[in-house]
């Protein structure tokens, strides 16, 4: 029958959310069986809702702490995995059984500001509030009271460890489904991609630490004839209206060609993925790096920051030195280059990079995932 674990996050995420895919991907190996020994007993999470200020605040600090630790007691897990570090609160006090946090990232629990050669760049909220500051104090308990936490890359593994060095850790990285991805094997159509025009991916928020404006930098640099062939695609769910007016009116002031399509389905991302000329990741700091990843499943040639966890998935061809403008413009006029020389509409996949990303395949990860849990059962002895 194998072991049971007990499957904890708080609200009902969506898949757009990054949270959300990372959630039910664990799911979907837990559920497929490729974690080898365990099964999920059950899973604990709320409905994402629109309750007031104080009602939330009150279901996020007793309700749903007390709603989790009864049901471990009803049922007596093997396990509780705790999903993603900002529902660490949620760590049981004196539970029997070993408990898990998956942690992605540390940028709200640990804030600081970036000098790069683009600026200051805030990765997490320095001036977080009261109400948030006494959130926080609340994840580091709980975080403190879990037996192992499970880093989704060697980034986070570090800054744990440098953060919390008392902490157990163990690394599973994200999963993502290579063969869906793959369009060698499951080709989508071509979306509205003008075949006159070289097309470039950016995926993620308008947070200034997604960088979107130094994208906008860099192409101003270019020759006009060139920047004109350039079309940009932006696919982000995380909408901030102010942030969204602002990058729009820079790229527009600086004759960018721009398309916003904010949110999409799966399908739709993975045929942008699939078509367009390059996926463009100037992060100034990931947990792991997901949109990379995936980008790489779909045969889709990747530019990224040298800095974490982004570049720990693309060979170094890829990679470009931090926010360097001169790096990533010649970077992008010889995508643009290879876009006019190529015969047709297509651009082949890039398949070093489909092998690359078959590292984070759901198989791979699984391995991974079972070799945690077995750690936290004998950490717990």
């Amino acid at each position: 029958m194998g072991n049971r674990v007990l499957l904890v996050r708080g609200g009902e995420l969506p898949l757009t959310s990054g949270f959300g895919r990372a959630h039910n991907a664990t799911v979907e190996r837990l559920e497929s069986g490729l974690v080898s020994g365990w099964q999920i007993l059950h899973e604990v999470n709320h409905a994402m809702d629109d309750a007031g200020t104080l009602k939330r605040l009150r279901r996020r600090w007793f309700t749903h702490p007390r709603t989790v630790k009864n049901i471990a007691i009803q049922t007596n897990p093997d396990l509780i995995h705790i999903t993603d570090q900002e529902q660490a609160h949620l760590v049981p006090k004196n539970i029997s059984c070993p408990v898990v946090v998956t942690v992605h990232d540390l940028f709200l629990l640990d804030p600081k500001v970036m000098q790069t050669d683009w600026g200051p760049v805030e990765v997490g909220n320095k001036n977080p509030g009261i109400v948030r500051s006494m959130d926080i104090s609340r994840l580091k308990r709980g975080l403190h009271r879990a037996d192992l936490a499970i880093c989704i890359s060697k980034k986070t593994a570090t800054h744990l460890t440098q953060l919390m060095p008392k902490i157990p850790v163990h690394i599973v990285p994200n999963s993502v489904d290579v063969e869906a991805r793959d369009p060698r094997l499951n080709l989508r159509k071509r979306p509205e991609l003008n075949s006159d025009s070289t097309h470039l991916l950016v995926v993620g928020s308008e947070d200034r630490r997604k960088a979107l404006g130094f994208i906008f930098d860099v192409i101003s640099e270019l020759d006009p004839e060139i920047r004109q062939n350039i079309l940009i695609h932006k696919v982000g769910g995380e909408s901030d209206p102010q942030a969204e007016s602002r990058l729009k009116e820079k790229a527009k002031k600086l004759r960018i060609r721009l398309k916003w399509h904010g949110k999409v389905d799966e399908e739709k991302l993975i045929a942008l993925e699939q078509h367009v000329d390059a996926l463009l990741f100037p992060s100034a700091a990931e947990g792991f790096g997901l949109p990379v990843v995936e980008a790489m499943a779909s045969g889709c040639p990747v530019l990224v920051n040298d800095l974490g966890a982004q570049n720990e998935h693309p060979p170094d061809s890829c990679i470009l030195p931090p926010f360097d403008i001169s790096s990533w413009k010649n970077a992008i006029m010889k995508i643009n280059t290879e876009r006019i020389s190529q015969s047709s509409d297509h651009r082949p996949p890039r398949e070093d990079l489909i092998l690359a990303a078959s590292l984070y395949s759901a198989k791979q990860v699984s391995n991974l995932h079972a070799q945690a849990y077995s750690k936290a059962l004998e950490l717990k002895k």
